[in-house]
């Protein structure tokens, strides 16, 4: 990540066409004499061609950088290091100084500074008000600065603290159009483009927050108010809104499944977003950012909402093509996913568009987090959360535990366990070893939401946890009762969902328990108790360890599989500091460590595996470019084999780490190692989006892979992950799409289906072809209402539990007839026995919980 220095310049009207720009501190205070006023008016506020005409960008240099300012901007550019970006803040007037226009408008981003590499003497002589010899770059896509407008909120509300940092709300109405009444009057929304993809923009922000500690929650499409309100209602941290916007205020649909618009007032909007807890809004529409054509117009919507009490709105100057919105909101939030600051986010989301009429701008406000984190990131040592996991088969003792993940057997924990009428005993691998009720109370939590007031009642599933850490389980049910937490509910309790119960277990200590440990849980079930679901959590910090323990107890339980969580990053800083290294050592050294980067991550790996620490540590700090540049001069990590091998043991104990080596593989990797680096991504679907996105055209093709004795599975990934990142275009996916010949039937329909372009409900009969569409990013969980409304396809119910349980899937699942309404455990099952609603629900059943493959 690389290092901020800030810079903060106040702009105020002196006058009707008159600004005054000043340096100031942290606390508000001139760092240098005010000097002159410059003129700012007429055709430097009110034009917002791209590119801006020189005149304009001439006037705005004058009058945003004076003499004065530019002197300290080339003092702090001169001792930024390497790694280092200029922070500008632009300090907007308040409310009661706002002159004619707003000064947020101006289009600072033009203004002309040296480039990138400019020598110190170039900053000098910029600062004696000379141009820069090869003409410089705009500020706007400079990759050494980046770009604020602060703002005082009006009054300064302080944001709610809610549930939900970590949901993304994604909302699109770009298809709507037609007749809207505005404050100002009837206005038209055109329809959009021919060929426009509605949905491209939400199918970008989710693959790019996929397998991060951010999660997005798409909103139906196009996006009603209601939805919207809907949404935010339970708390989130970011909000997306791609679509239109005029009159200060968003377009919307007028009712669900709809193309007809309506107006949505922006502070309506700031309130419902400031209620929710929403930290960040990122608002994909035209002129969001500041007004167009009307220079006197009123405050943007971003300028509203942040006046408003929202921290944090990233908007548009100018005119956005949908295709545009949705390529930056891919980068933008790939970059916040990192854990890079908003401005960071931006810049990186900019950047590789050159000659657009828009440009993404930055609003916030003051008093709220200076270091543009928006409050997102976990606390420093807080483990990972998510709800993601794998189901592995569990084996035998003679079999080589396996590194690579199945994505045909991932499943959401929440819904997993919380979803069907059977009564699990599963076993979970969770290094992170966070507390599960909170995951399984929120859970209960959104059923109840949804719930129809015509469904009988039924108290909500109660979760306790009970830590054993040398394995022991209780004897007595007085004894668990006193040892569960939350604390255990005394009274009677209406009929209801029942009870789960998490027994939390020390991998070190799993790795000894035996048969009496079977007979304890066995026991626990003749306690009274109504249990539903008993959840033995495997928890340590070194996640190997806890794999392999978790894999011995459910051999010890006799079950045929276990669960694997996902990994985060474990307390990993999202992005560890590149320390400077040397490339190559010169001289003989006669130190105990080595002297490049590929070295000294090897040397950490290693030392991990051979001292057998139970907890590998903090990632070490390397310049991921770096590693990646000496792999190429001179291999130090073996063959194409064993650089694989230490991949797989960085990505299990710093994932971190593990996803930024492979962008820089993706990026720079040559010869076999690169090609075999695609083949371990291709292991996890996560995994293969980073490197597929860093590659981008450039992805290796089947005859540069390593011998393989079935390039059908591996093709099978790729394939379905170059749909997922809209990489069908390139000649690569040509040539790995005439791999799946062998492939199996399933994904050759899916690939068939997204190639067509529409899913529909006969797409669903068979499971493994929706789950193949799910993975190639073609099926989202508002679906399955809209393909399949009465839960007739096998198909759905095999993705009911690969999502995440919302209120989506709860609202499909309450729809539904009463007899699959009791399969998915929530309607009490009749008492009589049913032969022929047994025999209509069976293979649904199976495909809720669908068995994993032999060994």
């Amino acid at each position: 990540m690389s290092r901020a220095e800030d810079l903060a310049i106040s702009l105020s009207w002196a006058g009707e066409r008159k600004v005054t720009a000043v340096a100031v501190d942290g606390e508000g205070r001139p760092l240098h004499d005010h000097g002159d006023s410059r003129a700012a008016g007429g055709p430097a506020a009110a034009v917002w061609g791209r590119p801006v005409p020189p005149v304009v960008v001439e006037i705005l240099e004058r009058a945003l950088f004076p003499s004065a300012v530019r002197r300290l901007v080339a003092e702090r550019m001169r001792r930024l290091g390497a790694d280092g970006h200029l922070r500008l803040h632009l300090v907007l007037p308040g409310p009661e100084d706002e002159g004619p226009r707003p000064l947020g408008a101006l289009r600072w981003e033009a203004v002309c500074v040296p480039s990138p590499t400019a020598s110190a003497r170039d900053w000098d002589d910029w600062a004696d008000g000379k141009l820069p010899p090869d003409g410089g770059a705009e500020l706007g896509r400079h990759a050494k600065f980046t770009l604020v407008r602060e703002v005082r909120p009006v009054p300064p509300l302080p944001v709610t603290d809610r549930p939900g940092k970590g949901v993304v709300i994604v909302a699109d109405a770009t298809s709507v159009h037609g007749g809207i009444t505005t404050r100002d009057g009837e206005q038209t929304v055109a329809p959009p483009g021919a060929g426009t993809r509605a949905d491209a923009d939400r199918q970008l922000v989710a693959q790019a927050l996929s397998g991060s500690w951010l999660s997005a929650r798409t909103l139906p499409s196009p996006a009603t108010a209601e939805e919207i309100r809907r949404q935010l209602t339970p708390g989130a941290g970011v909000f997306y809104f791609g679509g239109h916007q005029t009159a200060g205020g968003l377009v919307v649909a007028d009712a669900a499944g709809t193309g007809a618009a309506e107006w949505l007032d922006a502070g309506d909007v700031a309130v419902w977003l400031r209620d929710a807890g929403v930290r960040l809004a990122v608002l994909m529409a035209c002129d969001s950012a500041g007004p167009a054509e009307n220079a006197r117009s009123a405050l943007s919507v971003a300028e509203q909402l942040v006046r408003k009490g929202v921290p944090h709105v990233v908007a548009v100057q100018g005119k956005v093509s949908h295709r545009q919105a949705a390529g930056f909101a891919r980068r933008f939030f790939s970059s916040l996913a990192r854990g890079d600051a908003i401005d960071v986010a931006v810049r990186e989301g900019v950047s590789p568009v050159p000659g657009t009429e828009a440009l993404p701008a930055l609003y916030y406000t003051q008093r709220h987090s200076n270091d543009l984190t928006v409050g997102l990131r976990r606390e420093a040592g807080r483990p990972a959360f998510s709800s993601v996991a794998h189901r592995l088969p569990s084996g035998d003792d003679n079999r080589a535990l396996s590194p690579l993940t199945d994505e045909r057997f991932r499943v959401h924990l929440d819904a997993w366990w919380s979803l069907g009428e059977a009564s699990p005993l599963d076993v979970l691998a969770d290094p992170a070893g966070v507390d599960l009720v909170e995951l399984l109370d929120s859970a209960e939590a959104t059923l109840q939401r949804a719930r129809p007031e015509e469904t009988p009642y039924e108290e909500p599933r109660t979760w306790y946890s009970y830590e054993t850490p040398w394995g022991r389980l209780p004897r007595t049910e007085a004894e668990l009762r006193g040892a569960v937490s939350p604390r255990f509910r005394d009274g009677k309790r209406a009929a209801g969902r029942g009870i789960g119960l998490v027994v939390r277990c020390p991998a070190a200590t799993a790795f000894e328990v035996g048969d009496e440990f079977r007979a304890a849980l066995a026991r626990l079930r003749g306690f009274g108790w109504d249990l539903r679901s008993i959840v033995v959590q495997v928890h340590g910090s070194r996640p190997d360890f806890v794999q392999r323990a978790a894999e011995q107890v459910a051999r010890v339980l006799r079950l045929r599989e276990y669960l694997v969580r996902e990994q985060g990053s474990r307390g990993e800083q999202p992005e560890p500091p590149a320390v400077p290294v040397p490339a190559r050592s010169t001289t003989p050294s006669h130190d105990s460590g080595p002297t490049d980067a590929a070295s000294a991550l090897l040397a950490e790996v290693r030392a991990v595996e051979r001292e057998g620490r139970q907890d590998p540590g903090p990632a070490p700090a390397v310049d991921v470019r770096a590693v990646v540049r000496q792999l190429n001069d001179a291999n130090t990590w073996g063959d194409a084999a064993a650089e694989s091998a230490v991949l797989r043991d960085v990505r299990a104990w710093w994932p971190v780490l593990h996803r930024r080596l492979l962008t820089a593989q993706a990026l720079s990797r040559t010869g076999a190692a690169r090609a075999e680096s695609l083949r371990l991504a291709a292991a996890h679907d996560g995994d293969l989006d980073v490197w597929l996105q860093a590659a981008g055209g450039t992805v290796p093709l089947p005859a540069d892979m390593p011998v393989l004795d079935d390039i059908s599975a591996l093709a099978e990934s790729v394939v379905l992950g170059m749909v997922r990142t809209d990489l069908r275009d390139t000649a690569a996916y040509a040539e790995w799409r005439a791999e799946l010949r062998t492939a199996s039937p399933a994904v050759l329909a899916a690939v068939e289906a997204a190639e067509r372009g529409q899913v529909t409900g006969p797409d669903l009969k068979l499971p493994d072809t929706a789950v193949a569409l799910e993975r190639a990013g073609r099926l989202r969980p508002d679906d399955l209402s809209l393909l399949d409304p009465g839960g007739l396809y096998p198909g759905s119910w095999a993705l009911v539990t690969r999502y995440p349980l919302d209120e989506r899937i709860a609202a499909w699942l309450y729809d539904l007839e009463p007899v699959l309404l009791q399969l998915a455990g929530l309607a009490p099952a009749s008492t009589p026995y049913d032969l022929v609603r047994e025999e209509g629900t069976a293979h649904r059943r199976r495909f809720l919980r669908p068995p994993l493959p032999r060994l």
